[in-house]
């Protein structure tokens, strides 16, 4: 019988946007299969084939190839589009980044749009978010220009695209509905339509029931586009896994699979491998939930689907704890805590990003204003000549007005700034740092300490049956004890001292100029503390408990990773001796109890 498991916020979906690189510009309907005899033909019915057989489509490549003395100028261009759009599919971006500037500084206006098209999508998808949301500026300014129906085609559609990743549907959809005024003779609607599902659904919660769905997939696959199809149904079978409909999910899953490995499209198949592990899971067959997230795994041996491996590692973890096998749930949990980090950081890159672009261009805009006023001040000085002095009077007036006020506004552009440092070095929750800057903070420390031959401790620091409390009060409680035992640690440690949240109840602590046995008097009145503190009832009923990993820079030196696996051995132990302890680790004596 089907169960739902305990809630999962799965931070990643497989969205049109993370997977559009290899359809990234569309071709026209298929021309006919007679062999091309000129290069025109050739270029025409390669570009139409390319998202819809690939094998033929490196054919032809070749063949332009072999070809290339014929080609005019325009079609030289046309051919390192092709090219860039070859080595964008396999993933090589660096050489498909020179091939598009090339365009863009030989090409003409279509040629450049095309190509600065596909220099955004590969500038989102290597997370260069601020040269991306400028480069989208320029191609929403000369969309109007364009006179090649496929180019502003193809930038509206990098445009939606790119609004979507930012969370701002409504200029996505807007894009992608203006798509279906441009789409090519012979093109169905099926690619406007997936984008503009894109749009309505850039945060990856639209509901499973919403007509969008089955519109776009009936749109796509009566048009003979599979990949697009697939990316809608992948996202569809998640959205119904997500709502503890598995068996539709699987059902779904099971049909486009011979599909999905038909086209070998790796970012599909990895989705639906992890796909699969995910409803298996809500359904109860956790045998098959472990078999196929394992087999995603397996297909990501170099991280290239590091931002979609979310749920897999999620998952691993739910089906390890729930057979008793923490030290593996715990592999797995750190994994999933670190890609939900990066995920966040993405998250608030994208934003970020899009802001600062936007308030660049505020600023411009009130210096290009402010360059028009003073020009007209000086027609204005030169015109009335005997009234000069009355009129430089004014003029300086308003010229001190406009000035303070962009400094005004120069000035709340630099608080934002640091408050958006600030908010990406704290956890959000504690007000602590958070893991990357814990990590910094604490090699600093480390660096220091080795300079100056002194000694320095790190301790990690985990709360005992933590999970129970989110089960049992909820997760605004939990988020309570964090903040309570976080201000109780904190009123025993030193300035010097470097805390920061690794992830969930996790802590870790740098103390800088402490023994192994400052240290262990230090950590002790901390658990001491958690153990004999009393929470409100209306939080959680009684007290609390934490285990402490401890190590020190004597004998072990002071690289940071090694000291914290050390302490998170230790840490284990402390686990495994019955909580509420401290373990230390000695060079020579291994584990030690406090």
């Amino acid at each position: 019988m089907a169960r739902n498991p305990p809630a999962i916020a799965w931070r990643r979906r497989l969205g049109v946007f993370g997977l559009a690189i290899a359809l990234l510009l569309c071709g026209t309907a298929s021309l006919a299969d007679a062999p091309a005899v000129d290069p025109a033909t050739l270029l025409a019915q390669a570009k139409a084939i390319r998202a819809k057989d690939h094998p033929r489509f490196l054919q032809m490549l070749d063949q332009l190839h072999r070809r290339q003395a014929m080609l005019s100028s325009d079609q030289q261009g046309q051919l390192r589009l092709l090219d860039a759009w070859e080595a964008l599919f396999e993933g090589q971006y660096a050489k498909a980044e020179p091939l598009l500037r090339e365009v863009v500084a030989h090409g003409g206006l279509d040629q450049q749009s095309l190509a600065n098209g596909m220099l955004l999508n590969m500038l989102a998808i290597q997370h260069r978010y601020d040269e991306a949301f400028a480069l989208a500026e320029q191609l929403s300014a000369v969309l109007p220009r364009l006179h090649d129906r496929h180019a502003t085609y193809v930038v509206l559609s990098q445009l939606s695209q790119l609004m979507a990743s930012a969370e701002q549907p409504e200029p996505a959809a807007e894009y992608a509905r203006q798509m279906e005024q441009f789409t090519p003779p012979g093109e169905s609607l099926c690619r406007p339509y997936v984008y503009l599902f894109g749009a309505l659904n850039a945060k990856g919660d639209l509901p499973p029931t919403d007509p969008v769905y089955r519109k776009t997939i009936d749109t796509c696959v009566a048009a003979g586009e599979p990949i697009y199809a697939n990316t809608v149904q992948l996202d569809l079978a998640r959205r119904q896994a997500d709502v503890g409909d598995a068996g539709a999910a699987l059902a779904l899953l099971k049909r486009i699979t011979p599909g999905v490995i038909a086209q070998n499209y790796r970012a599909h198949v990895y989705v639906l491998r992890s796909t699969l592990g995910y409803a298996y899971w809500v359904s109860g067959d956790v045998v098959s939930a472990k078999r196929w997230a394992l087999a995603a795994l397996a297909m990501d041996a170099k991280g290239d689907f590091d931002g979609l491996s979310e749920n897999v590692y999620r998952v691993l973890y739910e089906v390890e704890n729930k057979a008793g096998d923490y030290r593996a749930a715990l592999d797995y949990y750190r994994h999933y805590k670190d890609v939900e980090f990066r995920s966040v950081n993405n998250t608030q890159a994208i934003a970020l990003a899009y802001h600062a672009v936007h308030q660049q261009l505020a600023i411009h805009k009130l210096q290009v204003a402010e360059l028009g006023k003073q020009n007209s001040l000086l027609e204005l000085q030169q015109a009335l000549d005997r009234k000069a002095m009355e009129a430089s009077r004014l003029y300086l007036a308003l010229l001190l007005v406009v000035l303070a006020s962009i400094g005004f506004w120069l000035i709340r552009l630099k608080r934002s700034q640091l408050r958006f440092k600030k908010l990406a070095r704290r956890d959000s929750l504690t007000g602590i740092l958070n893991h990357q800057h814990f990590v910094w903070e604490a090699e600093q420390a480390l660096r220091y300490a080795e300079k100056s031959s002194r000694h320095v401790c790190v301790v990690v620091i985990d709360l005992d049956h933590f999970k129970r409390i989110n089960d049992t009060y909820g997760h605004a409680a939990g988020d309570a004890v964090l903040i309570r035992i976080v201000a109780l640690c904190q009123t025993h440690l030193r300035s010097i001292d470097v805390f920061g949240r690794l992830g969930g109840e996790e802590f870790g602590l740098v103390l800088p100029e402490c023994s192994l046995g400052d240290a262990m008097a230090i950590v002790e009145r901390i658990r001491a503390a958690i153990a004999t503190t009393l929470f409100d009832e209306q939080i959680v009923e009684g007290a609390i408990s934490a285990s402490f990993g401890l190590a020190s820079s004597d004998g072990n030196g002071y690289v940071l990773p090694a000291l914290m696996a050390k302490a998170d051995a230790a840490l284990y132990q402390a686990k495994h001796r019955g909580r509420n302890r401290i373990e230390m680790h000695t060079e020579q004596a291994g584990f030690v109890p406090a």
